[in-house]
């Protein structure tokens, strides 16, 4: 064992080597170590340096070539050392000024980072923690609410004093609107002058809790359109101003020359809009803005007069009125001379029931959602009311009633509501068909029973017109004409009939045996026959002129109607043998 710590000679050799070569305090280069010869030294046991090695170090041999390379790399060592330490030294210096550059700042922004308390300065004011509000909470600071001191106020007080002010000033509002030499005056009624209750409470909440001086305003406000509506008070005195698009309903004379009769026609009549002189409503709206802000209750406003165009075009009015569906149905009001009796009657009464009911429907005017009820608008039909005994369709045979024939003008209307996609509500089919329009789009109605119901439902008011004319084929006929009028469809929107027969119904024979009549009598048909049939019927939506969908379907059954017809069951009499004896 050795006395003390085992030392690595090549470590003492590059510590002694680093010193040795920087310069000398005299100014003249240290001499280099011979490494080598201080590695080959032989030392005692005991670690100490033997006497004398420094003389013998001094005065060995020149260093070999494997010296000088291993001094080259210990010196390349030192020199990697020396370069990390700067390195290290230079990224140390660079993060210590960015720390202090981001305590700086954030010192500056916030008055200290977090974390840090600044120094309490003298100037400073004191923490105040807003406290709740009431009523009675009396206003101790120095603030005034638009004009009016509330110090020394409870907030109730202080409410009522405020709001007198407003009311004041509002009240004071006389605005002049000068437009040479027309003018109107502008009150606070009429732009509709007010102030919000909650910024009055907001303020007096600020006020109570103020810790100083404040002066505080609640701001007064006008509504928009009183205002812009209240201008239309100037512009009607403007000569020339403009004037709208409208539609009017007029109507013209449908005579029948064969009866005297004389029918109204109701059609639209269209006006279109003109130019005109008005006020500039934006310029006097930012003028009144602007004398409330500034409290000019009394100052005057002298607006340009502009062209104006009419707020409702020709082509609005029209998209209005549209024309969405039409129908029209013939039938006789009278006869020849070879017709009996019975069925001139049953004509002309027919014809009375129907004129009656046209007039009745003439203009029926629908707000959107609102129900038609075809009963309701004839109200009971007798003949205490008017209307006349005519022959109506009864479980498939016919039967004289009071306003028979109606059924026809309730037919007319649903065909002409359905091309116009109007909801029906209530319809339903006669017990047969019927000679005025096709199977399946028959639409009867029965007083206190039946009825004929339909809804608006568009986005517009609904106008269904009702009218009779007389018949181009015929002068014993006339025609009556349904027209429904409406906002209009959307672009190449279109709509259409459509049916389908499903089934055929074959009638039957019923047979009534009379005991009265000989079995040889020729049999009595009483009732002719007729086949039923079920039919489906259809609107479909067309867009520019292809199929979209089907709005619309019903089915109809029309029951076969027996033929009745009437024998004979009594025997034939007994000949009684007149030959001679």
């Amino acid at each position: 064992m050795t006395n003390g710590p085992r030392t690595d000679p090549s470590r003492r050799s590059a510590s002694v080597d680093f010193l040795r070569d920087r310069p000398s305090s005299s100014g003249r280069s240290a001499q280099k170590s011979t490494s080598s010869g201080t590695k080959t030294a032989a030392r005692p046991s005991s670690g100490k340096r033997p006497a004398g090695a420094r003389q013998s170090t001094a005065r060995s041999a020149p260093p070999s070539g494997a010296a000088k390379k291993r001094r080259t790399t210990k010196k390349k060592k030192r020199q990697r050392r020396i370069l990390l330490f700067a390195v290290s030294f230079l990224l140390f210096a660079i993060l210590v000024a960015g720390v202090s550059v981001l305590a700086f700042s954030c010192h500056k922004r916030e008055g200290g980072c977090a974390g840090h308390t600044a120094p309490p300065s003298s100037t400073a004011s004191p923490e105040h923690t807003p406290v709740p509000v009431t009523d009675a909470t009396v206003i101790s600071a120095p603030v005034t609410i638009n004009g009016v001191s509330v110090q020394n106020k409870t907030v109730s007080a202080a409410r009522t004093l405020v709001e007198t002010r407003l009311n004041e000033q509002m009240q004071s509002l006389h605005l002049s609107v000068l437009c040479d030499p027309y003018s109107m005056t502008l009150t606070a009624e009429k732009i509709g002058l007010s102030f919000d209750p909650d910024a009055l409470q907001n303020a007096l909440e600020q006020a109570a809790n103020a810790m100083g001086a404040e002066t505080l305003t609640v701001s007064l406000s006008h509504d928009d359109a009183q205002l812009r509506a209240s201008l239309t008070e100037l512009n009607d005195q403007l000569p020339n101003h403009a004037k709208n698009a409208v539609a009017a309903l007029e109507w013209k004379e449908n005579k029948i020359k064969s009866s005297g009769e004389v029918y109204m026609q109701p059609y639209w009549s269209y006006t279109d809009g003109v130019n005109g002189m008005a006020v500039d409503s934006d310029e006097v709206v930012r003028q009144v803005e602007q004398a409330i802000r500034s409290g000019s209750f009394t100052a005057e406003i002298r607006p340009t007069v502009t062209v104006s165009e009419p707020a409702i075009t020709l082509d609005a009015v029209k998209k209005q009125t549209t024309l969405l569906g039409s129908w029209t149905t013939t039938y006789y009001f009278t006869g020849t001379s070879s017709l009996d009796e019975e069925t001139k009657l049953n004509r002309q009464n027919r014809d009375i029931n129907i004129s009656k009911a046209v007039d009745l429907m003439k203009v029926i005017q629908l707000s959107p959602g609102k129900q038609f009820s075809y009963n309701k608008r004839t109200g009971t039909r007798s003949e205490k009311n008017g209307w006349a005994l005519a022959n109506a369709i009864y479980q498939g045979s016919h039967r004289p009633e009071p306003g028979g024939g109606v059924c026809q003008l309730s037919t007319t209307m649903y065909n002409a509501l359905l091309l116009a996609n109007i909801r029906i509500d209530s319809r339903r089919a006669h017990s047969m068909p019927v000679d005025y329009v096709d199977a399946g789009w028959d639409a009867t109605v029965d007083d206190g029973h039946i009825d004929f119901k339909f809804t608006n439902n568009t986005s517009g008011t609904l106008y269904v017109f009702c009218y009779i004319t007389k018949n181009k084929d015929s002068s014993r006929k006339k025609d009556i004409h349904v027209e429904v009028y409406g906002t209009a469809f959307a672009d190449g929107t279109t709509y259409k009939k459509r049916a389908e027969l499903v089934e055929e119904l074959p009638y039957k024979e019923e047979v009534i045996k009379d005991r009265t009549m000989y079995v040889s009598d020729t049999e009595i048909v009483e009732r002719e026959g007729k086949n039923g049939s079920v039919v489906n019927t259809f609107i479909d939506e067309y867009v520019n002129g292809q199929y979209s969908k089907t709005v619309y379907s019903a089915t109809t059954t029309y029951e076969p109607i027996s033929q009745k017809i009437r024998i004979g069951t009594k025997p034939d009499p007994i000949e009684e043998d007149t030959g001679d004896d």
